[in-house]
């Protein structure tokens, strides 16, 4: 190459760098002024409480014991909560939380399994003074968090209410159109993606800029205000949470986890399950879907239930909705005060 060029070749890469550079820089800056106006957006509900270099938010009202613990679903905010927390709060002490990313709760780092979010929760209480045993509610993969956190700490579990939950196996009985394209990287590949690139994005602002991709629609939104639907999904999907690695980027490590938690013994158990079937979207699909159907119904609700010797199965169009989670929570209640207290 003539020398002439060459000098233009190295000029042209080296500004191509400082303007990427200064890009990044102007990227990050940008998104800081940003969550500082997220921030002011919705003021804090709860109270921060340190777990160790980090901070958990946490919102606790009522009085008695014991004390119920609500674990969001996937991509929720605690906030998802808070209709249903006033209403079991009048007759026990009632308590939601952000996990780490979410709401008002500080990034974490990775990996984020479902081992970690129950070890989070378990500093949680234990920082903010929550006398165990409690009464956890979890929907959806919080259903999955409860039951891991149920094997690591069992002595901190008197009750449990399941509401749409599934089990480690379920994605084996899943029809083609309800895997993602992502179900079929490498893991190599989810790695990169979920704890490196994906927060890298969020960091100079590229999330913001695309609007947050593939955040999806907070569990239980369509049971609240208008206003307070639009509060949930910003504290769930804002693109500060991306910083955080998704909850099912370990999938597989975390539904080792699940498989390996055990039972809850004779504790109270209630699990909740739309009777609804699950539709099918095109005719090609209907005997995966009709299949799917069946082992959701007919086999995986009947073992959760199992989970427990006092377990219970509550299966109607309206056993998701807030007050029949509400009626399930007071009879795990009941069903914890009328045991025999150890003799101290």
């Amino acid at each position: 190459m003539h020398p002439r060029w060459r000098t233009r070749v190295r000029t042209a890469a080296g500004l191509f760098v400082a303007g990427v550079f200064l890009l990044i820089v102007a990227g990050m800056l940008c998104e800081r002024l940003s969550e500082r106006r997220d921030r002011a957006r919705y003021p804090r509900i709860g109270r921060s409480v340190d777990i160790g270099g980090r901070t958990l938010n946490l919102d606790c009202s009522g009085d008695g014991t014991p004390v119920v613990i609500f674990e969001s679903a996937g991509h929720t905010a605690g906030y998802s909560w808070v209709d249903i927390q006033p209403e079991v709060a009048r007759f026990t002490r009632a308590c939601w939380y952000d996990r780490a990313g979410y709401g008002w709760s500080d990034p974490a780092p990775s990996p984020r399994t479902f081992a970690a979010i129950a070890n989070d929760l378990h500093a949680l209480t234990h920082a903010a003074g929550l006398a165990p045993p409690y009464i956890l509610v979890g929907a959806t993969a919080g259903a999955f968090h409860v039951r891991v956190y149920n094997g690591l700490y069992p002595g901190d579990v008197a009750g449990s209410v399941l509401i749409h939950a599934s089990d480690w196996d379920i994605f084996s009985h899943e029809p083609a159109f309800m895997k993602s394209a992502a179900d079929a990287w490498p893991a190599w590949l989810k790695n990169i993606s979920c704890r490196t690139l994906w927060p890298a994005m969020a960091r100079i602002g590229v999330v913001r800029l695309l609007h947050n991709p593939g955040a999806g629609t907070p569990f239980g939104l369509q049971f609240l205000s208008s206003a307070q639907q639009q509060e949930l999904a910003f504290l769930s999907n804002n693109p500060s949470v991306a910083r955080t690695e998704g909850e099912g980027c370990s999938l597989d490590e975390s539904m080792e986890e699940v498989r390996s938690a055990g039972s809850f013994g004779h504790r109270p158990l209630r699990v909740l399950i739309d009777s609804r079937p699950f539709p099918s979207p095109e005719p090609r699909f209907d005997a995966q879907t009709q299949a799917l159907n069946d082992f959701w119904f007919q086999q995986l609700q009947p073992r959760l239930a199992g989970l427990s010797t006092a377990g219970k199965l509550e299966m109607n169009p309206h056993a998701e909705d807030p007050p029949s989670i509400i009626d399930a929570v007071r009879q795990v209640v009941l069903a914890v005060r009328e045991q025999p207290q150890p003799q101290r």
